[in-house]
């Protein structure tokens, strides 16, 4: 048996459509919803009648298949005629110097769509005869019924809701399991990608502003969902304080001298007016209206990217998915696809920080532990112990801080530094379990007879209120005096 790897696209979506065509075909009363919305052009009404059979992700399918049927049936009104003779080397020349010259003259094509779209038999004719283009009424037919299909399925399947952007990381750079990428929009706010550097896989924490576009243009009012259950819900409304905002007003109008200047421009004083929205309440909350959205969150007119709320992300951590509801005044609703996010608000473990105890392990084995205390040269080796992990652990260093800003990195006796990053691998959550490294400091050239802090420190990789700055982070330390 083929894998799905192996299979041929053109087979595989002819299956696809096989599959979802019988779904619909199964319910006859939503099959004859779906057409009739189909021929009226309804968006509303086509969605409905698909969700009846689950299969509205697959509205371009249906509509592509009733117009392809249509076009064969309005085709053979046109020209009931049969062609004659071969479709070969010659006649598709022929058909190209008929077709090209004429077609790229934009009236004429709009001519041709227009008699199509009122299925004017006898307007085609004369169409067809005054251009000449009798031997290829047919071909002619279904190239411009494509066409047709579609401008009419773009109307009758628009764009869904969606929302674009969680915290400043576009939707495009969110992965499957829920982490965000950099670069940021805004620029600056989540450097790009660098596994080894500890930054990447980025999941998402704090407040985090989501913005999305309606792809309605009745809509009224809209509300984003939250579900902790998986993308098929139940979802509940987010609910937020009151929302802030500011929109621009001239403070002094131009003279009123002709021409008047652009706005804003020359003439002008714009002060910003602060002010806030809420979400309905009630039996039906957390609505917002598009009227109240400020010229700060994207302005009030139903197109462009809005800010839709800042979102208190959640505990407990782990994975959540949203969508954007939005509906106008007769209460038609539309819905996005789920938005799959990944959520950190807790600190590195084990809390309330990270552990480090430092050990002298002496040439017979033993082990004295060392809180403060003074080792020389020959008394023996160091035992590090380190306790320091997070399911989405940037990075961890281990240093040992002397006077003078002195700063060195520790390295185990096998040359194996202690410090690290995830460097990609999204299962490395540092030291899980209390982990041993034997540790001679007077191998080291750099660390000279002082008074040290050894220090563990760990970062997470999670986007905090809009921004990366190394997530959450804690520190432990030991102090220890090395001499010769």
């Amino acid at each position: 048996m083929e894998s799905d790897e192996t299979k041929d696209p053109n087979i595989q979506e002819l299956q696809q459509t096989a599959e979802v065509i019988q779904k619909l075909a199964g319910n006859e009363k939503a099959f004859s919803e779906a057409h009739a919305a189909f021929i009226a052009e309804d968006p509303i009404k086509f969605e409905a009648a698909l969700n009846k059979v689950g299969i509205v992700d697959h509205c371009h399918i249906v509509c592509r298949f009733f117009c392809k049927k249509h076009c064969v049936g309005l085709c053979r009104r046109f020209c009931p005629r049969p062609q004659q003779g071969e479709v070969d080397l010659k006649e598709i020349l022929a058909f190209a110097q008929a077709f090209a010259p004429l077609f790229r003259d934009e009236a004429v094509i709009t001519r041709f769509l227009e008699i199509m779209e009122k299925e004017d038999v006898e307007g085609w004719n004369k169409e067809i005869k005054s251009h000449k283009l009798d031997l290829f009424c047919y071909q002619l037919c279904i190239l411009l019924c494509s066409l047709r299909c579609k401008k009419r399925c773009y109307k009758v399947c628009p764009p869904a809701p969606l929302i674009t952007r969680v915290g400043s990381i576009p939707i495009s750079q969110i992965d499957g399991l829920g982490f965000g990428h950099g670069p940021s929009i805004q620029p600056g706010l989540v450097q790009a990608d660098n596994p080894a550097g500890g930054i990447g896989d980025h999941p998402f924490g704090g407040v985090a502003e989501l913005r999305g576009i309606f792809n309605m243009p009745t809509v009224k009012e809209y509300l984003v969902e939250v579900s902790s259950t998986g993308p098929g819900g139940p979802y509940n409304p987010i609910i937020v304080g009151p929302q802030g905002g500011y929109n621009q007003f001239p403070l002094q109008p131009p003279p009123p001298v002709p021409p008047d200047p652009p706005f804003p421009g020359p003439g002008w004083i714009l002060f910003q007016h602060h002010r806030t929205r809420s979400q309905s309440v009630g039996l039906d909350p957390g609505w917002f209206q598009l009227n109240q959205l400020c010229d700060s969150d994207g302005g009030r007119l139903p197109t462009g990217e809005k800010v839709l709320m800042t979102w208190p992300t959640p505990l407990p951590d782990g994975v959540y998915y949203l969508r954007l509801r939005v509906r106008d005044a007769a209460m038609n609703v539309r819905v996005s696809s789920p938005q799959i996010v990944r959520v950190d608000n807790t600190g590195p473990f084990p809390l309330p920080r990270p552990t480090i105890t430092l050990q002298l392990q002496k040439k017979d084995g033993t082990r004295v532990l060392l809180k403060c205390g003074k080792v020389r040269k020959g008394d023996g080796l160091i035992v590090v112990t380190i306790h320091a992990f997070d399911p989405n652990m940037s990075g961890i260093a281990v240093t040992a801080r002397g006077n003078s800003g002195l700063s060195v990195p520790v390295i185990d006796i096998a040359a194996t530094p202690l410090s690290k990053t995830y460097n990609g691998n999204i299962a490395d959550q540092g030291y899980v379990v209390p982990t041993e490294f034997l540790w001679d400091p007077w191998s080291d050239p750099n660390i000279v007879p002082c008074c040290y802090l050894v220090y563990v420190e760990i970062n997470d990789r999670a986007i905090l209120n809009n921004t990366y700055t190394g997530g959450h982070s804690g520190a432990g330390w030991e102090a220890i005096e090395i001499g010769l």
